[in-house]
This record gives structure tokens, C-alpha cells and sequence, in this order.
């Protein structure tokens, strides 16, 4: 593609590098996408990522230079970068975006839009202000399977919307383990996972939550022990939850080596152990919701179940019809017309294989046209509203299922 646009990441952890970055990188020639920068928090990350992005380019047989930017505000301030990536850590959301807004190029914000409330009420208000939508990063807008149940829904498939179940028992014992494990840095599991869970409601119902009761919060399977060993890399004990050892682990294609973290950073820290007094993040819940129109939905969630081929699952029942979505599979069953017509079908796409069961090479495909002036799937006050919701259900939680308005 001649028509190059340039390509500045703040935050190159493995979101931003490996999930993005490499999928922008394999597809450039495709989208003209161009990574030319990175900025990171500390000096010796953005010459990591730099040197990893540059050999990648290598790979696929193009020569790139990428920029190590000593200040994300040097990086946005460059002229000829086109496409902003905020893929920091959630706590910093508001600085980047707000900067990155102002300065009128395209934005991308993965998910979720802030920790706070505040922070994420003035990043709406920016996008407001500057009449810059940026792009939000809710990755089940872009997975094939996911728009496909969406697609049959509005097809009249279930006939009319009345319930909406979605499951997610993930083995995500990580969320203790590195920087996720405090809400000042990242909201914790319910808003750095549950963001894209509630989004879902609101995507497939058409509409806003209005109320939520919820159970949940810290469960006795990660009760704190003020006597166990920092980290994995200094314990010795029997634990299924050792992070380089954890079957989810195994999958990842990212580095599982945490010994030479530096110890002076706590938010390098990867192999924290699960059950220290240090993390204050909830692992388990129940949030029931009411949404306009009537419908009804269930989010059940933990971050330690086993596991298992049907770790997170979508559920739409209608009037006259249900669908179930298997995420790990891409397999739609649909049981339509009251039940007289039957359907299983793979809906996971060519991408499928790939990172996000393919939602990443979407989304990648979908920046290109959001920097052509195509209209961002979804934005800030999409990001605003899912961050309501988390802390609708944590409130909740906190007050043992008491009726929260929204």
C-alpha cells in the first residue's frame, strides 16, 4: 500500500507489542500501517520493544526504524505520526488520551477506559471538547463469532430480547500476579476483564444498564497468607498457581521468565504471589443487570476456574429462540423458530488461529479505516459507560447485592 500513516505506541507491554504490534507489523503491507515509535515507562522497555518491533519488520522482509521516545509527549508531538496506540497501564489512561485528543491525530485507548471514574469522565469530556473520537479497544466487537451472534440477533433470530447470559471461568490467577493485582494501577480483573464483558451487554441489548445487584469480591480460594513467599521465583512450596507453570501460561506466546524482574519497580513484577496481603482485586461474582427494553442479564465470572474449552461462553435467549457462542471454539448453536430448527456452526473465522481468536487483525485492519475517517466501532463514551457498570457491580459487592442505579 502506498499510502503509508505512521504509527506511535504508548505502553509496549504485551498488549501493545505483542497482540498489536505484531499484528500491525505481519498486515503492513495490507493496511500501510507503520510502527515508527514507542514509549514506555522506563528506558530499557522501549529499547526492548523497539529492537523486538524492528526485528519483526525484518522478518517480513522490510527495514523500519523505530524511534525510542524519551516522553510520550515528544512522540505526540512528532508531525509525522498519524495513529496514537495507548496500550499503558490503565491507571495512566487519562494523561496519554487527554494529550493525545488535543493534539487532533487518530487515537486508539485499548481497554478499559480508566480506574476511576473521574478519569474517565475527563477523557469523555476531551473527546467531547476536541471533536476527536478516539477508538476504544473492547476486542469482542471484532471477533468474528461475536459479531455473528449479533448479526443473527438482529436478524430476528431469537425473535425479541429478553435475557443475556454471558460466563467467563478463566484460569487468570495473573491478575494476583503482576500489575493488575492493585485497583489504583489497573481496576483489577472486574474492570480490566469485565469491561469487555459488560460492553457486550450493552452492545448486544442496544442499550444502557440500568440497575445491577451483584455478589462477588475476594473468595477464600486466594485467601491472603502474610507468611507465603513474595514471589514464585523464591518459592519452593506445591502450588498450582505458580506463574510459569499455570496451564493458561503455557499458551501464551509471550516470555513466561520473571526471575530478573526488577525489584524496584512493583509494577515490573510479574510472579507476585497469589495469595499475598499486598493485591485488593476481586476474583469471583455474580452481577445481575436490568436494561432498557426489559432485558435481563448474568455476568458470572472468576479468574480462577479450570481450564476448560468452554471458559467463557455468550448466551441470548429470546421470545421465540436462543443462541449459545462458545469463545474458545468459535461454535454457534441456535435453536430458533421455538425450538423446531437446529444449528452448530464454526463462526470463528480465517483469523481464528491468532491472537484474540483473530479479533486482533481486525482490529488492526479496522484502525487503517478509522484513520481513512471511518467511524470508530466504539469510543469514550462506550469506555465510560462499561466503566459504570464495574463499578456499579463493585459497590454492589461491597454491599453485599445491594440495588445500584446507573
Amino acid at each position: 500500500m502506498e499510502d503509508i500513516k505512521q504509527v506511535g505506541i504508548i505502553g509496549c507491554g504485551a498488549r501493545g507489542l505483542h497482540h498489536i504490534g505484531f499484528n500491525m507489523v505481519d498486515s503492513s503491507t495490507e493496511t500501510g500501517l507503520v510502527i515508527v515509535g514507542v514509549s514506555n515507562r522506563s528506558k530499557a522497555s522501549s529499547d526492548y520493544a523497539a529492537i523486538e518491533l524492528e526485528e519483526r519488520y525484518a522478518e517480513n522482509g522490510s527495514k523500519v526504524e523505530v524511534t525510542r521516545f524519551e516522553s510520550y509527549r515528544d512522540m505526540i508531538s512528532d508531525p509525522s505520526i498519524d495513529l496514537i496506540i495507548i496500550t499503558s497501564h490503565t491507571d495512566a489512561h487519562a494523561e496519554h488520551a487527554i494529550a493525545a485528543l488535543e493534539s487532533g491525530k487518530k487515537v486508539y485507548l485499548d481497554k478499559p477506559i480508566s480506574v476511576t471514574l473521574e478519569d474517565g469522565i475527563i477523557i469523555a469530556e476531551a473527546e467531547k471538547r476536541t471533536g476527536n473520537r478516539l477508538l476504544m479497544g473492547f476486542t469482542r466487537r471484532y471477533e468474528e463469532s461475536w459479531l455473528k451472534m449479533k448479526e443473527l440477533l438482529d436478524g430476528g433470530a431469537v425473535g425479541s430480547l429478553q435475557m443475556i447470559l454471558l460466563r467467563s471461568i478463566i484460569p487468570y490467577s495473573r491478575y494476583l500476579q503482576g500489575w493488575h493485582r492493585k485497583r489504583e494501577w489497573s481496576g483489577g480483573p472486574l474492570n480490566d476483564k469485565c469491561s469487555h464483558h459488560f460492553d457486550v451487554f450493552r452492545w448486544m441489548a442496544s442499550s444502557d444498564c440500568g440497575a445491577m445487584s451483584a455478589f462477588g469480591g475476594r473468595s477464600g480460594v486466594f485467601k491472603p497468607d502474610p507468611t507465603a513467599p513474595a514471589r514464585c521465583s523464591e518459592c519452593e512450596r506445591e502450588c498450582s498457581y505458580r506463574r510459569s507453570e499455570a496451564l493458561e501460561e503455557l499458551k501464551e506466546t509471550v516470555s513466561s521468565t520473571f526471575k530478573n524482574t526488577n525489584l524496584n519497580d512493583q509494577r515490573a513484577i510479574q510472579d507476585a504471589c497469589v495469595f499475598s496481603p499486598d493485591s485488593d482485586v476481586e476474583d469471583f461474582g455474580s452481577v445481575n443487570m436490568q436494561l432498557s427494553g426489559g432485558v435481563v442479564g448474568n455476568l458470572f465470572f472468576t479468574i480462577f476456574g479450570p481450564l476448560a474449552p468452554d471458559g467463557e461462553t455468550l448466551e441470548l435467549v429470546g421470545d421465540s429462540g436462543r443462541l449459545v457462542l462458545s469463545r474458545s471454539d468459535g461454535m454457534i448453536r441456535s435453536y430458533t423458530n421455538h425450538g423446531r430448527e437446529t444449528d452448530a456452526f464454526f463462526a470463528g473465522g480465517e483469523n481464528f488461529d491468532s491472537s484474540h481468536y483473530g479479533s486482533d487483525k481486525n482490529l488492526v485492519t479496522h484502525m487503517r479505516e478509522f484513520c481513512d475517517g471511518a467511524e470508530p466501532v466504539c469510543d469514550a463514551q462506550d469506555g465510560l459507560r462499561s466503566l459504570k457498570m464495574v463499578l456499579g457491580a463493585r459497590a454492589s459487592f461491597d454491599e453485599r447485592g445491594s440495588k445500584q442505579e446507573l
